[in-house]
């Protein structure tokens, strides 16, 4: 990214945050990935050699701190790279608050993905807890599996050879609103849009999961849009 030449903090700034990717490198980190592999699973999209200029821009700044090498490798972000972090984190409610999800960029994978990643293992009322969900309507891959485990949590596109817990039945506009937490679990149900077949357990697990983003609450507003 070439230079603004401003002496100013939010020239500055924006020379490292806004290049395309970085915000989302930045959020995927501070979820917790630190392999290479890890941050590009919840950047689709995300061309490997862009990804690996950025890690060299962000550690060249001292925003994310590289240990090991090779398959050892891990990225970290630094107390410089939690304070963007939160930048990152203050423009997603703002884009909650303010804007609305287009159909064509509702990514039921990634909704999954995120979600196990704000999971806390600790938390499980057991050692693994496996969820099926079936998506109505869509072209393509239409069944994923959470697994959120106590050595960790993924989310897989073929059977991962556990036992299921119980199947979640929506549709991908329903499933993106309720890990954003705008569109409660119960109300989901009541309206028809996700159905879940488990026990009540797994119930209440995935009403609090639904609950974990940080923009769940975010009161959502309509910009005055000037009429051309």
């Amino acid at each position: 990214m070439r230079s603004y030449g401003q002496y100013c903090p939010v020239a500055l700034g924006a020379e490292v945050f806004a290049e395309r990717w970085t915000p989302i490198i930045l959020r995927n980190l501070h979820l917790g990935c630190e392999r290479f592999a890890e941050i590009l699973e919840g950047a689709p999209g995300l061309p490997r050699s862009v990804l690996a200029a950025r890690l060299r821009t962000l550690c060249r700044y001292g925003v994310v701190r590289q240990t090991g090498s090779g398959r050892r490798t891990r990225y970290v972000l630094t107390d410089c790279g939690h304070e963007l972090a939160e930048v990152c984190f203050a423009l997603g409610v703002w884009g909650a608050r303010w804007l609305e999800v287009r159909p064509e960029d509702q990514d039921p994978y990634l909704a999954l993905w995120t979600v196990s990643r704000m999971i806390d293992p600790g938390s499980l009322p057991r050692d693994r807890v496996v969820v099926r969900f079936d998506l109505t309507g869509v072209r393509g891959p239409h069944r994923y599996w959470l697994v959120a485990a106590r050595s960790g949590n993924e989310v897989c596109v073929e059977p991962p050879g556990y036992a299921e817990d119980g199947v979640v039945t929506t549709d991908t506009a329903a499933l993106v609103g309720w890990y954003a937490g705008e569109l409660p679990l119960g109300a989901a149900q009541r309206t028809g849009r996700m159905t879940v077949s488990g026990p009540r357990w797994l119930e209440r697990e995935l009403a609090r999961w639904g609950r974990l983003s940080p923009y769940a609450g975010v009161e959502k507003r309509r910009p005055e849009r000037q009429r051309g």
